[in-house]
């Protein structure tokens, strides 16, 4: 029970996580509905699984094997002729069941949720793109625009300001207008503002935030500004990069990167190359992390039991300690997977073997 509590814990809060950063503020400004928003956080669960039944695990491994050994019961099995390993058995039963689990939902299932949730939410401008305009707000979800919208009456807007930015995110152009209207192109994929009655501040180009070296303003009755959404909704349309692929998939384009090499130029063929180690990558990364429940599992009983506290917070404590360091080497790993001669696909199997390694060496020390 401490093991499953732990996970709903974990799981919690890495949902509560992503929800804060990508859809809290859709339901709240009025872009979703309440049901849509238990829908994608239902999506969210497989891809916060996979990350936290490792915690989960390991956590409740150290609070019951601490536990055991403050409570002296542990001494008493093992003066009853037990021995540690036979003491563990049940724990590396549940923990293998665990990693089969978890191995399956990584591979199959968890990808799959998190790009239909990545779809889901990319989609929602396409299938309300005005709802993008929030009056009284500052509007930065547009590359290269900042907008304020004063209000909003259907597609009919009033008091508009539109900054637009540099590749420094500075400032170079103003247009503000009395009005306007908001339009979505289908053909062009594109927002279409139409500004009424306004007029343009240009700044210089070279030095936009010093005021004094500003260009006339310029009066017009009506102008156009197109706002494309591709850059918006990138994430939906990167749905199918090869981190979003389950493992079935992921086979297969490996199998048609090697095809491609065997008739590529040597240029081409290193490009595949590069590409078929990603693809190696991901694959190993599903079931490494599965792995994993096993791994921290071996380290994780021998320090219970070393730690010899009955104090859940102690124990709680020294978990997110281990957890915390092994998916920081995971980060540090996960940062070479475009470096296909560092060979990430089996670099992601390191923290797995120090923490086996480890916890074999705590084990034979502790029988």
């Amino acid at each position: 029970m401490a093991a499953f509590g732990g996970v709903a814990l974990f799981v919690f809060v890495l949902i509560t996580g992503n929800a804060m950063r990508d859809i809290i503020g859709l339901l709240a400004d009025g872009q979703i509905s309440f049901e849509l928003f238990l829908q994608l956080l239902l999506m969210l669960v497989p891809y916060a699984v996979s990350f936290a039944m490792p915690l989960g695990m390991l956590v409740g491994i150290l609070l019951i094997m601490g536990r055991l050994s403050s409570s002296q019961e542990l001494t008493a099995m093992r003066a009853s002729g037990l021995s540690l390993m036979q003491i563990s058995s049940p724990v590396f039963f549940v923990a293998l069941c665990g990693a089969l689990l978890c191995a399956w939902i990584n591979a199959f299932y968890a990808p799959t949720a998190r790009a239909q949730y990545k779809s889901i939410v990319s989609d929602i401008v396409r299938n309300d793109p005005l709802s993008f305009i929030v009056p009284l707000t500052f509007i930065h979800d547009f590359p290269g625009y900042v907008i304020y919208v004063g209000g909003r009456e259907g597609t009919q807007l009033s008091n508009l300001w539109l900054w637009e930015l540099d590749d420094r995110n500075r400032a170079v152009r103003l247009l503000r207008a009395r009005s306007g209207d908001f339009s979505y192109d289908a053909t062009g994929d594109a927002l279409v503002l139409t500004l009424i009655s306004g007029f343009t501040e240009l700044r210089d180009q070279r030095d936009p935030d010093n005021l004094r070296a500003m260009q006339p303003t310029l009066s017009f009755s009506n102008a156009t500004v197109r706002l494309p959404l591709e850059n918006v909704l990138a994430a939906g349309r990167r749905s199918r990069d090869l981190n979003a692929l389950n493992f079935t998939e992921l086979l297969d384009r490996r199998t048609e990167l090697l095809t491609a090499q065997a008739t590529a130029d040597p240029d081409l063929s290193e490009q595949l190359y590069a590409q078929q180690i990603r693809a190696q990558y991901f694959m190993s990364r599903s079931i490494a992390m599965a792995a994993s429940i096993f791994a921290l599992t071996m380290i994780g009983i021998p320090l219970g039991i070393h730690a010899n506290r009955s104090e859940t917070y102690a124990n709680a404590g020294l978990a997110l300690l281990l957890a915390l360091g092994y998916y920081t080497l995971m980060v540090f790993i996960d940062w070479t997977q475009r470096s296909p001669q560092l060979r990430p696909d089996l670099l992601i199997w390191l923290p797995n073997w120090f923490c086996l390694v480890t916890g074999a060496i705590l084990m034979w020390r502790q029988r």
